[in-house]
C-alpha cells in the first residue's frame, strides 16, 4: 500500500520486474524489490511527488540498479537516501510498447503482456474511480468536470492480465493496484478493454 506517497509509479515498475524476473527464471528467482529505493534515491523521480515508471523500471533500472525490499523497506516518505549499498538488480532492454510514447494500443498491450509478462500502465484517476468496489470500470461525468480528449494520466498500475465478461462481452483489463488489498478487488481493479478507457491505452 503506497500510503499518502504518490509512490505509484515505484510500485507498478518494481512488480513488473519482479513478475518479468519470476517469468524469466521459471520462479526460481524470486525477488522482492523496494519501492522506497525509488522514493528516495532516485534523480529520474520526484519521490513522493511522483515520477514516470519509464525512466524507473527502464533508465533507473539500467543505470543503478534497482534494491531488494529487505535493505531498504518501504515507509512511505521522501527521506535521503542510506549511505549503505544494497545488492542491486539491474534492467535492460526496455521501450515503450509500440515502439514510442503514444503508440500503443489495445491489441500491442495485449501482444507485450501475453508475450513478456505484466507492465506498467498509466491512466487518468477521475473522482468515480476512488469510489470504485468492484465490476468494470467505466468512467462517468456523474462525479463533475468535463470531458478531456488530451491523453492525461496520474496514476501508475500494474496490467496483469485481461478477459470477456461472459453476461455481457464486454473487454477489461485486469489490473493490480496500489492502494492496498482492501481497495477494490483484493486490491486490483477490472478496466474498459478497447476503449482507451482512461487512457490505459
Amino acid at each position: 500500500n503506497q500510503g499518502q506517497c504518490g509512490s505509484c509509479y515505484a510500485f507498478s515498475s518494481m512488480g513488473m520486474i519482479e513478475a518479468r524476473i519470476r517469468i524469466k527464471t521459471n520462479n526460481t528467482q524470486k525477488p522482492i524489490l523496494s519501492p522506497q529505493d525509488v522514493v528516495s534515491c532516485s534523480n529520474l523521480a520526484q519521490g513522493c511527488d511522483g515520477g514516470f515508471p519509464f525512466l524507473i523500471a527502464g533508465r533507473y533500472g539500467q543505470d543503478y540498479g534497482l534494491a531488494p525490499e529487505d535493505c531498504l523497506p518501504y515507509t512511505g516518505v521522501d527521506s535521503s537516501c542510506p549511505t549503505e549499498t544494497c545488492g542491486r538488480i539491474y534492467t535492460a532492454s526496455y521501450r515503450y510498447v509500440g515502439g514510442h510514447y503514444g503508440a500503443c494500443n489495445e491489441a500491442l498491450m495485449r501482444l507485450a503482456l501475453v508475450n513478456n509478462g505484466p507492465m506498467s500502465v498509466s491512466f487518468e484517476v477521475y473522482d468515480d474511480f476512488e469510489v470504485y468496489h468492484g465490476g468494470i470500470y467505466k468512467r462517468t461525468i456523474l462525479f463533475g468536470g468535463s470531458e478531456n480528449f488530451f491523453e492525461v494520466t496520474n496514476h501508475a498500475v500494474l496490467l496483469v492480465g485481461y478477459g470477456v465478461d461472459k453476461p455481457t462481452g464486454e473487454k477489461y483489463w485486469i489490473v493490480k493496484n496500489s492502494w492496498g488489498e482492501d481497495w477494490g478487488e483484493q486490491g486490483y481493479f477490472r478496466i474498459r478493454r478497447g476503449t482507451d478507457e482512461a487512457s490505459i491505452e
